[in-house]
């Protein structure tokens, strides 16, 4: 699945009457952010219309970045008039006026209702202009086949809203509800993270970190053993294998790489060295007091 998202405003724009340090334009830049953070841990692909804070971009150029996404996302906080209105504070998804953003608009504006806990149910709603949808982001969307919806985070003229978008451990809150909200209407579920060795496909893999990354192709140390791992990220063991130096080193049964030992490979006698690069030249040998091999 791709998603597109848009900060509904650029720069510092729509100073709440109620809080004078609410931006709309400042919280949802923080918040469209926080949303692809979560959305891509559930391996969701996330596109944004503005690569900066500063850009600025037309409202059907906005929309019609959203070419090729199953959703078109624009982030706002909604106003009533131009003075403190401590009364209203529904949130509302206005969604294209063909429909095919009415549920995931009404799931995310119910989302919304119940993480910030507004007085006022949530809905949706649709505006038509004289081309089609009024709201040209959503004009720009529904030109490219993408259902679209305007989120309206509540109302910023009300004192109590403006106070509670200007917390980020709120956004935080909002920004993974609102990605759970996606996840659950779609039907996505969150990918497994791979750590450390994992048995699969018939062998060994390591993965790097919680990247879901393997080893391949490549040498690996873990703690103070070496393996090799191959192109299909499988351990290799009970072989030889070339290392960046030209010399020959033999990976043991479990994988690790020996060193400072005599090996027996398909009836041959051999020895790697401590650093594990195989002796080659003649050995004197000699035996201890039972008659076992040494240098």
């Amino acid at each position: 699945m791709k998603i597109c998202l848009d900060a509904g405003h650029q720069g510092r724009y729509n100073q709440s009457p109620a809080d004078h340090r609410y931006y709309e334009s400042v919280m949802v830049w923080k918040l469209h952010l926080l949303q692809k953070k979560y959305l891509e841990e559930y391996g969701i692909e996330v596109i944004t219309t503005r690569r900066r804070e500063d850009e600025d971009k037309g409202l059907f150029a906005r929309g019609a970045e959203s070419k090729g996404c199953d959703l078109f996302l624009s982030d706002h906080s909604n106003a009533v008039g131009t003075g403190v209105n401590n009364q209203v504070d529904y949130p509302a998804a206005y969604c294209v006026i063909n429909g095919s953003a009415d549920g995931i608009g009404m799931a995310l504006a119910q989302c919304v209702e119940k993480v910030m806990k507004t007085k006022q149910p949530a809905r949706i709603e649709h505006r038509r202009g004289q081309n089609g949808d009024y709201y040209g982001v959503l004009r720009g969307a529904a030109s490219v086949g993408t259902p679209g919806l305007i989120l309206e985070h509540s109302f910023h003229t009300n004192a109590q809203i403006a106070a509670w978008l200007l917390k980020e451990s709120n956004l935080d809150r909002l920004a993974r509800a609102e990605a759970d909200a996606i996840a659950l209407y779609y039907g996505i579920t969150v990918q497994e993270k791979k750590s450390g060795w994992l048995e699969e496909d018939g062998g060994w893999r390591f993965y790097l970190g919680d990247s879901g990354n393997y080893v391949a192709d490549d040498w690996y140390e873990d703690g103070d053993q070496w393996y090799w791992f191959d192109g299909a990220g499988m351990m290799v063991h009970d072989t030889w294998k070339t290392g960046s130096d030209g010399g020959w080193y033999y990976l043991k049964t479990d994988g690790a790489m020996a060193r400072d030992q005599w090996i027996i490979w398909k009836g041959e006698l051999y020895r790697a060295k401590k650093d594990g690069a195989m002796f080659e030249g003649e050995l004197h040998l000699k035996t201890d007091e039972k008659g076992a091999l040494k240098e």
